[in-house]
């Protein structure tokens, strides 16, 4: 059995991180060899005393607080650093990504290097059919500008082996927010990684204010995409 290292970032996440990590705990009550890394951007709402607080007797639960520099990507890169694990799982922690797939992910990456968690592949879905139809378009759009092998190329919950990550330069990708996923994707497809897609619905968050504007997102990301294009032509 490989190791497993889940990674879970977190900022004002106090109303959804202690039961998720209980459901992943759980989910792998059988798994042996895992650890849950919480990775926090100093909360204003204390989220990370309160895992501090709640899993201390938790060997294999290790909250971390990260005081500059903040953001999305850089705080899951830090938590890869951090990492033990041959496997690496990354998701979301305000439930939009299921925990229940987290066996789905392993499973198949018994034969892959990495897993993603998609919501357009058949059997995947969005809670707002609004944001899926436009999602759909806009993945379309880096699919073909990036030359990309995935359907969904800013779900961000997936499943790698550590050795797909060694040759990569982690200050190229690990910036920013939600759009170091399509660069992960772009940097390993050149290293002819391989990458299979399995269904998920990404779910309306749990609990607590989404950070994100959508539309704001889909400008930064339209940009970050074609600057990422014309650095590797």
């Amino acid at each position: 059995m490989k190791k497993l290292s889940i990674i879970l970032p977190t900022y004002n996440e106090k109303s959804n991180i202690i039961i998720l990590v209980n459901k992943i705990i759980k989910i792998l009550k059988n798994y042996q060899k895992k650890e849950i890394i919480i990775v926090d951007d100093l909360s204003p709402d204390n989220t990370y005393s309160l895992v501090k607080k709640k899993f201390k007797k938790k060997k294999f639960v290790k909250p971390f607080q990260r005081k500059k520099d903040f953001s999305l990507a850089k705080s899951i890169g830090f938590g890869i650093k951090k990492s033990k694990g041959q496997l690496i799982i990354v998701m979301d922690t305000d439930f939009t990504h299921n925990p229940h797939l987290i066996s789905k992910l392993i499973y198949y990456c018994k034969k892959n290097d990495l897993v993603s968690a998609s919501r357009f592949v058949k059997g995947g879905s969005m809670y707002s059919l609004f944001h899926y139809v436009l999602s759909l378009i806009f993945n379309f759009f880096l699919e073909l500008l990036l030359n990309s092998q995935m359907k969904d190329n800013l779900g961000g919950y997936y499943c790698i082996r550590r050795k797909a990550l060694r040759k990569l330069n982690f200050d190229k990708i690990f910036y920013g927010y939600g759009e170091y996923y399509f660069r992960l994707l772009f940097y390993l497809r050149k290293n002819n990684t391989r990458m299979h897609e399995i269904p998920s619905r990404y779910m309306k968050r749990h609990s607590g204010e989404s950070k994100s504007n959508f539309f704001i997102l889909l400008f930064k990301y339209s940009l970050e995409a074609v600057i990422l294009k014309l650095r590797n032509i």
